[in-house]
């Protein structure tokens, strides 16, 4: 522990995967989890971010 902060273990990456996944922008996911470093928090938000908005695929639809 540094700083007060704590060291995220794997459990506590997945939380924070899902909160991500559950549309919590980073400054909430700061607000949710205040003892994790804001840095490891910013690591697995753009991890999540970055594999949802690749898999992002857009569709277009013809109605006529």
């Amino acid at each position: 522990m540094e700083g007060g902060q704590i060291t995220m273990n794997e459990q506590d990456w997945r939380a924070v995967e899902t909160m991500v996944l559950s549309r919590l922008d980073l400054e909430a996911l700061c607000a949710v989890f205040p003892g994790f470093d804001t840095e490891a928090i910013k690591r697995v938000y753009e991890s999540v971010k970055g594999v949802t908005e690749a898999e992002r695929v857009p569709v277009k639809l013809n109605c006529s």
